[in-house]
């Protein structure tokens, strides 16, 4: 069942069936890199200007990726742990048009925000909606990791379907737990979604025959899902404890436990007795042969709470006699994984020769088994951690930032602002302010200065002003580094109000920029590229030949226009968005040749009337 070869995309989870485009979506993470986070709403983009051609993903252009942005980010939000997004190598100014996507989430003390679902509405032009909800192991991240995904689409005529109200409950619950509160719009959107999935019918992928929901972690999650007693388990987990171990099924059958090396020794030998230890293949838990062949030791240890690559799969599968049961999705192994974590997985089941132990596991041939190894535990006790213990300090340190409301305070001084931190440092029992400096990620250049400083910076551009933070935090251990590094959301004080419109108009500040913003939000990517080219031809091959006439730009979005005009969808009314937001401050007209103006007055007096 967990063939290799048999590779799934979240960009084709977030695929439209024929005829519809996204019109809400609500996902959770708990790690989260900032151009994943673009990466979906130009998936979605990519699909309602392609009919489903996934290529033009890699073909996207900056016009492309900011006009999926703008179109997709105001009906999307991604729920992250606090402290959990990375910081980027570079800080791309488009990101300020998904500034409202994300919301950081703060579960109660000594717990980690860990699910990994998505919940999204398609709807047509006859207004017919169709909800999906997906659950994975994947975090928002571009790690490269072995990974599972669920994908349950409406389905009314379904054999086997899924009770979605837990899902839309398990949603609303979250957001008691955010750092700040959503935004009333955003808030509306989400609720409406959470009222409308609650009844979906949404169909079980085949061979499972039932399917339920199981979150952890909130008023309405559940506990431990396996029994006392089975006929035999498979587990796969990264992350394991011994406690979680010994809790599994007794079994005359064959018990395998499938982890990573470092996690089967904290756990020990002795409460893994008589069960059959697994491990990944070194090839399959690279990302290349470099990996392999690099047995480098560094000084410093970069704390990413996750594996970037490997194993990173969440698998309880158990055969009860009967049927066989599979739990997936975001929880471990581990106590805390059912013992207090926010956790999002799915039981299924269904019957045994197609979705018991065996089965999900394969053997040497074929499937996941083929590309393990087994493994002998060294030590007969488990190991304790003290890295992992200051880590979750760290983490634990840093999340505390994120709820104390840090807000930058930005003052203009000529072409550029200074920016101050403002924020009252939290509870600090570890003496982690001394260790922890502070930069505006917009700021690349700008020097990290200490959080417990009252810390200030000059010259910033009005890009610059972005609600993000990015903190570092550095404790020495035994004579290595430990460096955890993460953005966390601030609030802007005096920012211009309009400071998007501003960065738009300076980001389109070149005609031949607009028309081919203008061909994307008609959605016509053939006119888009026609624009394109047509800025390499002589001036003189730009007319069509008659003086005084429209010229080429105007003839190749006419059609794009009479299209968008005889569809009736919301593509003309984009436009007029576009072209008021672009308007100077003095309401002049956009950088626009008169000849398309009046042939978009043309358009518009028609449509209207």
């Amino acid at each position: 069942m967990l063939a290799p070869e048999d590779r799934h995309l979240l960009t084709d989870a977030l695929r439209p069936p024929p005829g519809f485009r996204v019109d809400a979506a609500v996902a959770t993470t708990y790690t989260l890199d900032l151009f994943s986070l673009l990466l979906a709403p130009l998936a979605m983009a990519a699909y309602d200007h392609t009919e489903g051609d996934a290529s033009a993903l890699d073909a996207a252009t900056p016009l492309t990726l900011l006009e999926s942005v703008r179109r997709h980010a105001e009906h999307t939000v991604v729920l992250c742990q606090a402290a959990g997004m990375h910081v980027p190598p570079s800080y791309p100014r488009l990101a300020a048009f998904a500034e409202g996507i994300m919301a950081e989430v703060l579960p109660p003390p000594g717990a980690t925000f860990h699910p990994k679902i998505w919940v999204l509405r398609f709807v047509d032009a006859a207004g017919t909606q169709h909800h999906r909800f997906v659950c994975l192991s994947r975090n928002l991240t571009g790690d490269r990791s072995w990974d599972t995904i669920l994908v349950c689409d409406e389905d009314a005529s379904a054999s086997a379907l899924l009770d979605a109200a837990p899902v839309a409950t398990f949603v609303q619950d979250l957001l008691s737990m955010t750092t700040r509160p959503l935004s009333a719009g955003r808030r509306a959107l989400v609720d409406d979604l959470c009222r409308t999935v609650a009844t979906a019918r949404l169909g079980v992928p085949a061979p499972f025959t039932r399917a339920e929901v199981l979150p952890l972690g909130t008023p309405s999650g559940g506990s431990w899902p396996l029994p006392e007693r089975a006929e035999s388990w498979l587990v796969i987990s990264p992350f394991l404890t011994a406690g979680a171990v010994r809790q599994l099924p007794r079994a005359p059958g064959r018990r395998v436990l499938l982890s990573r090396a470092d996690s089967l020794e904290q756990v020990g030998r002795e409460a893994c007795a008589g069960i059959e230890t697994r491990v990944l293949q070194a090839m399959a838990d690279a990302g290349d042969v470099d990996e392999v062949l690099d047995d480098r030791d560094d000084a410093q240890h970069v704390v990413t709470t996750v594996p970037a690559r490997g194993l990173h799969a969440k698998i309880l599968c158990w055969d009860d006699g009967k049927q066989a049961h599979v739990v997936t999705g975001s929880a471990n192994c581990t106590g805390a994984a059912f013992g207090g974590n926010v956790e999002m997985s799915v039981v299924l089941s269904g019957p045994r020769h197609a979705c018991g132990p065996d089965a999900v596991l394969g053997d040497e041939k074929r499937g996941l088994a083929h590309l393990t190894q087994a493994y002998e535990i060294s030590s007969a006790e488990p190991s304790q951690d003290e890295m992992y213990d200051v880590e979750r300090q760290m983490e634990q340190w840093q999340a505390a930032l994120a709820e104390a409301g840090p807000t930058l305070v930005a003052t203009q001084a000529g072409d550029s602002y200074d920016v101050a931190l403002r924020l009252t440092l939290p509870h600090d029992p570890n003496g982690l302010a001394s260790v922890t400096t502070v930069r505006p990620l917009g700021l690349v250049n700008a020097q990290p200065l200490p959080v417990d400083s009252a810390p200030s910076w000059r010259g910033a551009a009005l890009h610059a002003l972005c609600p993000y933070l990015a903190v570092t935090t550095s404790v020495s251990l035994d004579g290595e580094e430990l460096l955890r590094e993460c953005v966390i959301l601030v609030e802007v004080e005096g920012a211009p109000t309009d400071r998007l419109r501003i960065l738009l108009r300076e980001m389109l500040a070149d005609p031949a920029k607009v028309l081919a913003y203008l061909a994307l939000l008609l959605g016509d990517l053939g006119a888009e590229d026609l624009l394109r080219r047509s800025a390499d031809l002589p001036d003189g091959d730009k007319s069509p030949g008659s003086a005084g006439g429209p010229g080429f730009d105007d003839l190749v979005l006419l059609e794009p226009l009479l299209r968008a005009a005889a569809r009736d969808d919301d593509a003309l009314e984009r436009v007029q968005r576009l072209l008021e937001d672009l308007r100077g401050d003095d309401g002049s007209p956009p950088p626009l040749d008169e000849d398309f103006m009046r042939l978009w007055q043309i358009i518009r007096e028609a449509t209207q009337s």
